[in-house]
């Protein structure tokens, strides 16, 4: 496939996006109209993202690589690892219009990809009541102008639009009362208007033949006994979520058995753009699925060691020239998260292992089921694991401002491998 072939590119990503809350993978769902314009999209049954919050979450999306290797461990890091292409840059280098709308752009500030983000409607206070005109006459140049376009929607965040209804419920507290299904009637209900109205209204206006289009979550959300949200832990409910693919001349995308990762959409993504990226990162090019091994298990990682949120008062404010590393501002490390933790998982698809990297305690859960089972051999996951991070292409990332913390777990890792003394 060439670049005359394919030149207009649209990503979605929907915030909290978990993988039942869609009808192709849940009866309960009514979107007909979503349904019928997505018919003919490619629904990847086994995609998982690399981390539960939305900045590291997409800047993986972004540039093909792991939290690791990008730099953005968590939500509230403030900075990537320098000089790391990213889907937007690499766009505009190529002439191409670009579109970046997001119902909650200054969740992506301090990113390199930043400036190329704005609101989904820059006349609306408040996003959710914005109208989606605008951001539909900047999609609809004219047809031999190659686009490239984000659009990110958050309404399926945090309180699922039942801010300022008299008794609305608390999630927590229904999940807690044993009334898990009325708590993600709520949570559905967000997730319906999204995809039935906004997005039928944005794919009905495309002439999406010559589209190529990417439909996501960069995280879902637990509404469960373990988690009720999605910035806690690596649950299945949070990492596992839908991706819906539509792309020109590909009557239907043959997804390997093996999982896919939120990494591998920047190869495919940039070679069906034609552009040379010198990549050389863990995302599989899902054009061609034979190249993907069965024993594949993809990565995802949590690090809360300085907290879950970021959209503080204070982080939008600040000038972008007092962030002068990832963790620090005017040079003094940000303050600490007494409950953080860092965690990581790797999954085949079908099965997930998770552990603690403080602790080592672990967990061997079906992802499906959501039960957890007996794991046979941690060794397997903790090795596969450990070949992961000292294989990488961007290890030497690392060397730019690691915290003093992420130094002594390099240095056991490579000790215990051998690699040093």
């Amino acid at each position: 496939m060439t670049k005359d072939s394919v030149n207009k590119f649209l990503l979605i990503s929907i915030d909290c996006w978990r993988y039942d809350a869609l009808s192709r993978t849940n009866p309960l769902f009514n979107t007909p109209k979503f349904d019928l314009l997505t018919k003919d999209f490619t629904l990847a049954e086994k995609f998982f993202v690399t981390a539960p919050a939305t900045r590291p979450s997409h800047t993986s999306y972004f540039t093909g690589l792991y939290p690791f290797e990008h730099g953005l461990y968590g939500q509230t890091y403030l900075k990537m690892f320098e000089g790391i292409p990213n889907l937007f840059q690499l766009f505009a280098d190529e002439g191409y219009h670009i579109t970046g709308r997001s119902e909650r752009a200054e969740v992506f500030r301090f990113l390199d990809y930043e400036p190329f983000i704005t609101s989904i409607d820059p006349n609306a206070k408040a996003q959710q009541l914005g109208s989606l005109e605008d951001l539909i006459s900047d999609l609809k140049q004219p047809s031999d102008t190659p686009q490239f376009c984000f659009l990110h929607f958050w309404y399926t965040h945090g309180g699922y639009g039942m801010s300022g209804i008299p008794g609305a419920p608390s999630l927590g507290s229904l999940v807690n009362q044993g009334k898990t299904d009325e708590a993600l009637r709520y949570y559905y209900a967000a997730a319906t208007h999204i995809l039935e109205f906004k997005l039928v209204e944005i794919l009905k206006q495309l002439d999406l033949p010559n589209w190529a289009v990417f439909i996501f979550g960069d995280h879902g959300e637990g509404i469960c006994e373990e988690l009720i949200d999605h910035g806690s832990t690596l649950n299945q409910n949070v990492l596992h979520v839908p991706l819906l693919t539509h792309i020109p001349g590909v009557e239907k995308l043959d997804l390997p058995d093996a999982p896919i990762s939120a990494i591998d959409l920047f190869p495919t993504i940039t070679h069906l753009a034609n552009i040379d990226t010198e990549y050389k990162g863990y995302g599989k090019n899902l054009l061609y699925p034979s190249e993907i091994n069965d024993d594949r298990l993809v990565l995802s990682e949590l690090d809360s060691l300085f907290g879950i949120g970021f959209l503080s008062q204070k982080n939008l404010d600040m000038p972008h020239q007092r962030v002068t590393s990832r963790t620090t501002i005017d040079n003094e490390e940000i303050s600490r998260y007494t409950e953080g933790v860092r965690l990581w998982s790797l999954t085949d698809g079908e099965y997930l292992f998770r552990e603690d990297q403080q602790t080592g305690e672990y967990v061997y859960r079906h992802v499906m089921r959501s039960e957890d089972v007996e794991c046979g051999d941690p060794e397997q996951f903790r090795n596969a694991y450990d070949d992961i991070l000292m294989c990488s292409n961007y290890q030497h990332l690392q060397l730019q401002d690691s915290t003093p913390e992420e130094r002594e777990i390099l240095e056991a890792r490579l000790r215990n491998l051998g690699y040093i003394e």
